[in-house]
């Protein structure tokens, strides 16, 4: 007669090697999702601007990228002003962000962005953005919007 299982050493040994790969890939997995999450905001922000500036050639008006509340990471809200002489139109808007996520406008008057009819920028600087996470502060990412209008990120 054979006898069907697992011996106590067999099933330590087991545990132990299980324990050891969940504690390498637990924290790696945490790093992982949260430079996902960073990276999917930076997405959501180079869209928005991207979109305000095509928007702005569109409709050949000035158009506004604002934030919702007291910070971007309340949101923001893309605006049309005064198209065809008729009121601002509403073009986007974007609710709050992920938790821990902190974006900062870093360099722009009165804490906006404003493109012109052209596709560039209203004032004479650049837009710059920084994006990163509380739990993982070395990690950023910046968000330049230059005076041609035109997006890019940058690794930091």
């Amino acid at each position: 007669m054979k006898v069907k299982g697992f011996t106590l050493i067999e099933l330590i040994v087991t545990l132990l090697i299980g324990s050891i790969l969940l504690a390498w890939g637990v924290p790696n997995y945490r790093d992982f999702k949260l430079r996902r999450m960073v990276t999917d905001n930076v997405n959501n922000i180079s869209y928005a601007m991207n979109l305000a500036r095509a928007e702005a050639v569109r409709y050949g008006t000035n158009v506004i990228v604002e934030r919702n509340g007291s910070n971007w990471q309340d949101g923001w809200t893309i605006t049309a002003i005064g198209v065809g002489g008729n009121a601002n139109t509403l073009i986007a808007q974007e609710d709050l962000m992920d938790d821990g996520m902190i974006l900062e406008l870093q360099n722009a008057p009165q804490d906006r962005v404003v493109f012109n009819r052209l596709g560039g920028l209203v004032r004479n600087n650049v837009a710059q953005f920084e994006m990163r996470h509380n739990n993982m502060p070395n990690f950023r990412r910046n968000i330049f919007v230059t005076m041609s209008g035109s997006v890019r990120v940058v690794d930091i």
